[in-house]
């Protein structure tokens, strides 16, 4: 896959630790950024402009001698730390070179390397300057890459201790260098004193041409393609063919689980978890696993948009995000283990009519009316009420010239007894004037206001009451998805659509049968009169009873549509009587047109009224066959007891 998306890469065969054979990764920290999923909507910064005046700031007259020491002192002490922890590892470095075990050199592992300005490389290739002023091309540079974890590192890396040679699908190279660690390793390939090739010549663009003249190079070009090297056997292995169910299991057992020090990160197959979870990272305190801290678990293809759980176990928090696109619009949801604890749920604003605020306390802000017969003191700014105290402020609109703007607080008053009003008290009533020379409202005034406020309170108890009840909804609705969760998948996948393609099959073919049902059985007059007897037998008398009511509304139905078809056509026939004197009265005053459009719209009317006639025939002809027919329908219905016992009744 490297080469051919034009990589210079190639498989190095040689010697790892044995952390890096077997895959262990207890030893090193979790590699991975944890990922947080926000939802936050993005806010807009509101820029300000810059003011166009500034104060100079004040000379600083202190004296920092004493900073400026303890500063050296703290430089001085990083110098020999660094000094200290640079002597350590050189010791660790010499360290490196000892054997651990008996297999420290015996350990064969295979990986790959990218030769960076290779010559074969497609890519394009690196210049730098030399010291003489031209752009030359870089030094050949290598990288690691891990197959077992996909890790990428420079040459520095400790996890490789030797290389024995490289090769890719052109040549092979055998390592001839003398050297300690892997970083010494020269890479120019070209270079046949640290690298041996086994095929001399090849790839075709590290050919070195020492010839003085055009005509050898082309000679030299020519006979590249009479070279042969050796034979080599056909591949005895099929085409590698990876499907896209195969790829989508991705993990043996369709999981797999990588410690980490101090973590353990665990992936899942897509739909291979019933609740859909495809990822799960757990922060452990020690290296152990026994003591845990926080988990991450990340969702996919759930229905209810769940896309991240965190947990605290600690603490026992537990916080849920969710997509966009829920009917609640619930976006955040924090809770705890402990059902005593609170609840705090985020939604986003830009799909909801509403908005969840605490009861503890409302504050609404309102825009100057438009109108200029409400003066400022009396157009209210802002209303706060605050519950718990039984207050409401309510702050009005800055005056033209104010500085200030007048306030008025309401301190609620003490429930009456039923059947009696609110009594006004002056003394649980603060008044701000901004304006001295603005009228004092008059008792009466403020009494009526103090009732809209406090009716006003009242409405929005009210709409908090039905929050609340919205609220215990969500709680119900995630007790039931985490209950019982359900995954969604898209009609285009080819791997779930089958199933929902045979299940929509079979709910067409059910409503196609029920329709044949339908309409090859005949039609129940009798049912909806059955209803109330509750599928017991019926009575002499309620079998009569149920006989005539269907009967008499069949005839209540057809006498009332021949009364409307009636009644048309006799409005019809008034109006065209009507046109037919407006004509012959005013016949001369008209011209062709406007006389030849008359006349059109009289026949459009004569059409009508045999339109209606017909239908009105026909209408009488089948209401007396369907009455009929009906009457003979209930005469044999078995589940109607019209015959008394022992006696015999002529029809």
């Amino acid at each position: 896959m490297l080469i051919g998306a034009g990589c210079p890469a190639m498989v190095v065969s040689g010697v790892a630790r044995a952390e890096t054979v077997l895959n262990d990764q207890r030893n090193v920290p979790f590699p991975y950024q944890f990922k947080d999923l926000y939802t936050e909507e993005k806010e807009i910064p509101n820029v300000q402009t810059g003011q166009k005046y500034k104060l100079r700031s004040m000379p600083d007259l202190e004296s920092h001698l004493e900073e400026n020491m303890a500063q050296m002192m703290r430089q001085k002490e990083d110098d020999e730390k660094r000094m200290r922890e640079e002597v350590e590892r050189l010791e660790l470095e010499e360290m490196e070179l000892l054997a651990v075990d008996k297999y420290h050199f015996r350990r064969s592992h295979a990986w790959v390397v990218i030769i960076d300005n290779a010559p074969w490389s497609i890519k394009p290739k690196k210049t730098c300057i030399n010291d003489e002023g031209d752009e030359v091309p870089e030094s050949t540079k290598a990288r690691f890459i891990e197959p077992s974890t996909g890790f990428i590192c420079d040459t520095h890396c400790k996890q490789y201790i030797l290389i024995d040679s490289v090769w890719d699908h052109q040549n092979y190279y055998v390592n001839m260098q003398n050297y300690q660690r892997v970083s010494e390793i020269r890479w120019n390939m070209t270079d046949n004193k640290d690298w041996e090739h086994l095929l001399p010549g090849e790839p075709p663009e590290m050919r070195l041409y020492t010839v003085g003249s055009d005509e050898n190079i082309t000679e030299s070009t020519r006979s590249l393609g009479e070279e042969k090297h050796l034979d080599a056997i056909r591949s005895w292995v099929n085409k590698l063919h990876i499907g896209l169910k195969e790829f989508e299991e991705r993990f043996p057992n369709l999981e797999k689980t990588v410690h980490y020090a101090g973590a353990v990160h665990e992936r899942f197959s897509p739909y291979s978890k019933r609740d859909g979870k495809t990822e799960q990272i757990t922060i452990y305190y020690d290296n152990e696993y026994k003591d845990p801290n926080i988990r991450w678990e990340y969702y996919e293809n759930r229905a209810d948009l769940l896309q991240q759980i965190k947990l605290f176990y600690k603490s026992g928090k537990i916080e849920e995000t969710f997509l966009k696109g829920r009917n609640d619009s619930l976006r955040f949801m924090e809770y705890n283990s402990n059902p005593i604890e609170p609840k705090i749920l985020h939604f986003y604003p830009a799909t909801r009519v509403d908005s969840l605020q605490n009861l503890s306390k409302t504050i609404e802000k309102f825009k100057r009316q438009s109108t200029e017969n409400v003066p400022a003191y009396k157009d209210i700014a802002v209303r706060t009420i605050d519950f718990a105290l039984g207050k409401i402020l309510l702050k009005f609109h800055y005056a033209l010239g104010a500085l200030t703007s007048s306030t008025l607080e309401f301190i609620k008053p003490p429930k009456p007894d039923y059947g009696h009003e609110i009594k006004f008290d002056h003394q649980l009533t603060k008044l701000y004037k901004a304006n001295i020379s603005d009228p004092d409202p008059t008792p009466l005034e403020l009494y009526k206001l103090l009732l809209e406020e406090l009716k006003h309170q009242d409405k929005v108890k009210k709409q908090f009451e039905k929050l609340l009840e919205e609220i215990n909804a969500i709680f119900d609705l995630r007790r039931q998805e985490i209950k019982n969760p359900t995954l969604k998948f898209s009609i285009f996948d080819p791997l779930r659509n089958g199933a929902a393609r045979a299940m929509q099959m079979k709910q067409a073919a059910e409503e196609e049968a029920l329709k044949l049902e339908m309409s090859s059985k005949p039609a129940d007059f009798l049912a909806p009169y059955l209803v109330p007897y509750k599928n017991r037998a019926l009575t002499y008398e309620e079998s009569w009873a149920a006989f005539n009511a269907c009967l008499n509304e069949l005839k209540t139905r057809f006498v009332g549509l021949l009364n409307d078809l009636q009644r048309q056509y006799e409005d019809l026939t008034a109006e065209g009587k009507s046109l037919q004197r407006f004509l012959n009265k005013f016949e001369d005053q008209f011209d062709n047109y406007n006389y030849e459009k008359l006349v059109e719209q009289s026949n459009v009317i004569a059409l009508h009224k045999r339109m209606i006639q017909q239908r009105l025939t026909l209408t009488h002809e089948e209401s007396q066959k369907k009455y009929e027919t009906v009457k003979a329908s209930l005469m044999r219905d078995e589940r109607l007891n019209l015959k008394r016992i022992g006696s015999a009744t002529n029809y």
